[in-house]
């Protein structure tokens, strides 16, 4: 089975979807999905929706190895903050347009609100790859930002797979359209839910 919405750069994406039942693009959502957490800058979501929509009955399985895949991903991001954070820090205090303040609001930021924003790093459209580096920089607790990161991935991920599994094309089309916007929305009320019961 074939998507019929048309995706960009499609000499790729068309070799994609042809093997989409196969153990390369199974193996390839994994290794974006753990790279997009680190550094990479294009978003796995549109992966998955294709290859859900191709092999529908294996839409938890694809949902969960996805998800650890990210979130272990985060989990070296973290690693990779904690250990060069002072160099981080002090290539960033000599760039002109980064104060000091900024800097140190970030920082007060993720000590005070350190859980929140690793879910919405998470989950919404903010890049994880930032939050999972900058969480060790800030050397946020592992522990909380694994956990945190699971639910949010894990959330994300699935909304998408059960969006392509239940409307097929026309869930792609809403994916691509507006999960920026939706996701967004709940990230919004999830913060205030949070400013208003924490």
């Amino acid at each position: 089975m074939k998507t019929k919405i048309k995706i960009p750069n499609t000499s790729f994406f068309e070799k994609l979807i042809e093997q989409s039942k196969s153990i390369y693009a199974r193996t390839l959502l994994y290794f974006i999905s753990f790279i997009e957490a680190i550094f990479f800058p294009i978003p796995v979501d549109p992966l998955l929706a294709i290859l859900v929509l191709n092999n529908k009955q294996k839409y938890i399985e694809l949902t969960i190895f996805c998800t650890l895949a990210s979130v272990i991903g985060g989990i070296v991001g973290w690693f990779l903050g904690y250990v060069i954070g002072e160099e981080i820090e002090e290539l960033l205090t000599i760039i002109p347009w980064i104060k000091n303040d900024s800097f140190n609001n970030v920082k007060t930021a993720f000590d005070e609100h350190g859980i929140l924003i690793i879910f919405l790093g998470a989950f919404t459209p903010l890049p994880f790859k930032i939050i999972s580096v900058t969480s060790g920089i800030f050397h946020i607790n592992i522990a909380a930002f694994f956990v945190m990161s699971l639910i949010g991935r894990g959330l994300r991920f699935f909304l998408v797979s059960l969006i392509v599994k239940n409307f097929g094309d026309q869930g792609i089309y809403l994916i691509k359209k507006h999960t920026f916007i939706i996701s967004s929305l709940f990230g919004i009320i999830l913060v205030i839910l949070y400013f208003v019961f924490v």
